[in-house]
């Protein structure tokens, strides 16, 4: 059994480990010239975004498991076998992603981002041009209310806040999104933690930020795309919301021209919320429990993706 590995976060030390886990022959594609050579040799693909260009090649391959949640691009991606099995990395995300989210309210609400400006610069201002705000008691919305969405409620519990999750099917937790327009005034919050899909795209428009109070504060961990760049610079520049915290734009990376970059009222990390040391302990485990039903059924049975969802 040849295993093609292209995610390049895992070290030589790990390809051996995975070896001596799975006892397949592991097939090093840490670089597009080494993917493209072994891809047509591989029966499994592990690997990220960066394997959807040698995909085509890859015309034995019956199952690749990718360590992150969003697939857009590896669906998009020509297969050279189109039966092949595509499992994602869904519930690796929840935790540190969440402890983000955490991290980008809080520093919303006590200025600690424009604190750090003004320590760069050595200036002593207790005043900032925000207001400090607590979480305790506020409500906040979660579009998108599946692993990562749940793991930020359990921690939004601990400062006693309303919670208001949304998905695409509702559950005894959750609204349905025929709901979403009516409950954003009462937002104070409203993190979104959706994938890419056709039915998310653009879809937090101009129209829908409007309905929101202007001291909300909009934090996006699941894709750019959901929100219309321009409607978003727009919604801060004339205070329809009181600030963004951006864990994903569109583009990406976000070009150096864009205004988002200077306003006081953003935040942006660069689309790595997910990095923390246990991602890679995470994936593995998930990826050896998929080994183990597929070397005994044939078939991966954890996370498998729909093409027709798109997750």
């Amino acid at each position: 059994m040849n295993l093609l590995v292209t995610w390049q976060h895992l070290s030589d030390y790990d390809l051996e480990f995975i070896q001596a886990k799975t006892g397949a022959t592991v097939l090093k594609g840490f670089t597009q010239e080494e993917a493209r050579q072994h891809a047509p040799m591989a029966d499994v693909i592990f690997g990220g975004f960066d394997a959807a260009p040698i995909l085509q090649y890859a015309v034995k391959c019956r199952w690749m498991q990718t360590p992150f949640a969003g697939v857009e691009s590896i669906l998009a991606a020509k297969w050279g076998n189109p039966q092949m099995i595509l499992t994602n990395g869904r519930g690796s995300f929840g935790s540190n992603i969440s402890e983000h989210v955490l991290g980008m309210i809080l520093s919303f609400n006590r200025g600690l981002h424009l604190a750090r400006d003004q320590q760069n610069q050595r200036v002593w201002q207790p005043r900032l041009p925000i207001p400090f705000r607590e979480l305790t008691g506020a409500t906040v919305g979660i579009l998108g209310f599946g692993d990562i969405g749940r793991q930020v409620a359990r921690r939004l519990a601990g400062f006693d806040c309303k919670v208001v999750g949304f998905r695409q099917h509702p559950t005894d937790d959750a609204y349905g999104m025929d709901v979403f327009d009516d409950h954003l005034p009462t937002l104070d919050y409203l993190v979104c933690a959706l994938p890419e899909t056709p039915k998310t795209i653009g879809f937090l428009h101009k129209e829908r930020l409007k309905r929101l109070p202007k001291h909300a504060i909009v934090v996006n961990v699941g894709r750019g795309s959901l929100i219309p760049t321009d409607d978003l610079i727009q919604a801060l520049e004339e205070k329809w919301i009181a600030g963004a915290a951006l864990d994903v734009t569109s583009p990406e990376p976000l070009p150096t021209e864009s205004p988002l970059w200077s306003m006081p009222n953003v935040i942006v990390t660069p689309h790595n919320s997910g990095y923390t040391a246990l991602l890679k302990e995470r994936s593995l485990q998930l990826f050896f429990q998929n080994w183990q039903h597929f070397i005994e059924t044939g078939y991966p049975q954890i996370n498998r993706v729909s093409a027709s969802l798109g997750y």
